[in-house]
């Protein structure tokens, strides 16, 4: 009798994965042990889990923060900043070059955990830099959990090599979830309503009191850190339990998929240099444009549509993505068209930040149910579009992924640099007194 923790189906093909440009990868269907994907599953969730759940409490943190509206500006750059992850990783791989990628990996998810739990306890507290509070504790451990995510890319993925193809789908479901979680989590904590301006104690001004949400954002994080511990914990049996030997390939079938894929057509290729290209403004806007000036386009219209553009993008975020591992990707026409037709909500959401504090439709309900759908649907087609693009490279074998990797982080990193002096240092985009001053 078959063991019970296995599963017996007909092999399929992962639609995104088909055996195009030399790609034959089963997914779903094949046996597999099921122990070990929902291990998979657990350890996936560890990776972007820190910060898309800081991300998704900026609704709260912009009204309690220092820095306001303008926070997500500097928390996408603090998280660009933990792309010095990978540059690590590599010279450590050159110093060490035959070192197991285990005890990085336990580093990395231990940093990520110790980082969201400490910052439960801390982000609210301020430094003084330039004769102004900054929120130096809270960027400083967005920093650290940030590390995970940006490292996974170079680190998880090639441990993954170890296992059968089959894997692989059930760890990007985990990854997927890192988004999902912190989502619904966010959803249900909620924003608690608009803030209530009271006279000061001295009474010579007005000053907001908000209304505290379900549960506050101390509870939020330590919530994320225990999921982070999980993931910690699931990868610690994967790594050491020997029952998974069985669902790792052998030495002699890593080397010859290595040598598969280095038989590429070129990187030069106009076709290549263009999709490239396409890879780094997807990343400038996606990374850096849209997070920075997310604030500055939804405040105007309450709290409640912050909240809900935030939350709802982020779970657009990774349905999109999934859809990308099992859906059939689109034409190259579909997805132009598609991105077309998004340049309609997004015009009109970076048109809002501009405009703030004072864009259209602000006190009506329409023009709040306007942005968050704006909001969701270019998080949406984005997402999706960067998906496309990271299944288009794979017929540049290894070699093209890690350049698609590399261009991913240059718009990251270059959109982020360039919204943070922009928010930070132009008076493009303005953030109003919550309260006005008390007349005389």
């Amino acid at each position: 009798m078959a063991d019970n923790t296995r599963l017996n189906e007909d092999k399929e093909i992962s639609p995104c994965l088909v055996k195009e440009e030399g790609f034959n990868v089963r997914m779903w269907g094949a046996q597999r042990r099921v122990t070990l994907d929902v291990l998979l599953i657990c350890w996936g969730i560890g990776t972007w889990l820190g910060v898309n759940g800081l991300y998704v409490q900026l609704p709260l943190l912009v009204e309690r923060l220092p820095e306001g509206w303008a926070l997500p500006s500097s928390l996408v750059l603090a998280v660009q900043l933990a792309n010095i992850g990978p540059i690590l990783y590599g010279l450590l791989g050159r110093l060490r070059p035959h070192a197991s990628d285990s005890p990085y990996i336990y580093g990395l998810l231990i940093v990520g955990t110790l980082s969201l739990i400490i910052n439960a306890f801390v982000y609210d507290m301020t430094t003084v830099i330039g004769g102004a509070d900054r929120s130096l504790p809270f960027l400083a451990l967005v920093f650290g959990a940030a590390l995970v995510g940006c490292t996974s890319s170079v680190l998880f993925y090639p441990y993954l090599r170890h296992f059968r193809d089959i894997y692989l789908a059930t760890y990007l479901v985990g990854e997927g979830l890192s988004g999902f979680l912190p989502s619904i989590l966010s959803l249900i904590q909620g924003v608690g309503g608009e803030p209530e301006c009271l006279p000061s104690e001295d009474s010579t001004q007005l000053v907001p009191h908000y209304p505290p949400p379900l549960f506050s954002t101390t509870v939020f994080l330590v919530i994320l850190g225990a999921m982070s511990a999980m993931s910690l914990i699931s990868f610690f049996i994967i790594n050491n339990y020997r029952v998974f030997d069985s669902e790792k390939v052998t030495q002699t079938v890593e080397t010859k998929d290595e040598n598969i894929v280095e038989e590429r057509e070129s990187l030069v290729a106009p076709k290549w240099v263009g999709v490239l290209v396409f890879m780094v403004l997807l990343n400038a806007v996606n990374n850096g444009l849209m997070p920075s000036i997310q604030s500055y386009s939804c405040m105007p219209y309450g709290t409640r549509a912050y909240h809900l553009a935030v939350t709802l993008g982020a779970m657009a975020n990774p349905v999109a993505c999934l859809a990308g591992v099992w859906l059939r990707p689109v034409g190259a026409r579909v997805l132009a068209g598609m991105l077309l037709a998004a340049l309609v909500p997004f015009v009109y959401m970076t048109v809002t930040a501009l405009m703030s504090p004072a864009p259209p439709l602000q006190y009506d309900v329409i023009g709040e149910v306007l942005i968050v759908f704006s909001w969701v649907v270019v998080s949406g087609v984005v997402s999706y579009a960067r998906m496309w693009v990271y299944g288009w490279v794979r017929r540049g074998g290894a070699r093209g992924m890690r350049v698609c990797g590399a261009v991913t982080q240059l718009g990251s990193a270059s959109g982020s640099a360039v919204m943070y002096f922009v928010v930070n240092f132009t008076k493009l985009f303005v953030q109003p007194d919550v309260c006005a001053p008390l007349s005389t």
